[in-house]
């Protein structure tokens, strides 16, 4: 099979992997250098594989993800409700795509349920592995936002006696209790503060 090491067929016996064989429905494509493959107006409900070339996902002007033989896209939109897809996929050289279209898949989770777990756990670590790229994105919002509240609040002795505890800091600021603590352990390491339970104290000053 071209898409044996499709990661919805890993930990497959040879008799799951057969059944998927024989229930396979497939099309490949081939494109051009700068052809798009798929637009926020144009794509299909089905798994594209790229089988030659190399593809770049874009989101607006930004790339996102560059696209190797074997890795995948249209994952996500597979039975997404969302008729727009969210990226446009470009051919950055010649390229071979395969698709295997939403009725094929369905089949394989009804006839084998480790296709349903296997996709299930691939959605499930583009969650976390998104969430991490967002706490990164935003992490310098949060200490930022921190900062100049413990900068407008310190006594003259420098410091911040957070009476109401980290719970009520947390709403103040608009964030969350996780998202508050990383800040507060960013400013400890950067030298800006310094803890004593509730009590924080400012060493630096500047903004």
């Amino acid at each position: 099979m071209k898409y044996a090491s499709l990661f919805l067929l890993q930990g497959l016996t040879e008799e799951e992997r057969e059944v998927c064989r024989q229930l396979a429905v497939t099309e490949e494509q081939t494109y051009g250098k700068g052809e798009q493959i798929y637009t926020p107006m144009h794509s299909r409900r089905a798994l594209a594989m790229v089988l030659e070339g190399h593809v770049r996902v874009w989101q607006g002007r930004v790339p996102m993800n560059d696209l190797l033989p074997g890795d995948v896209f249209g994952v996500a939109a597979l039975f997404g409700t969302d008729e727009d897809y969210p990226s446009t996929v470009v051919a950055e050289s010649d390229c071979r795509i395969l698709y295997i279209p939403q009725e094929t898949v369905v089949q394989w989770m009804k006839e084998v349920p480790t296709v349903a777990q296997n996709y299930v756990g691939f959605l499930s670590d583009r969650i976390r592995f998104l969430n991490r790229r967002l706490s990164t994105l935003t992490a310098g919002q949060t200490d930022g936002k921190l900062w100049r509240y413990l900068l407008a609040h310190r006594d003259a002795n420098g410091m911040v006696t957070l009476t109401d505890g980290m719970g009520e800091l947390a709403e103040r600021l608009d964030m969350s209790r996780s998202s508050l603590y990383r800040s507060l352990d960013s400013l400890t390491q950067m030298g800006k503060i310094r803890r004593q339970r509730r009590t924080i104290i400012i060493l630096k000053t500047e903004e």
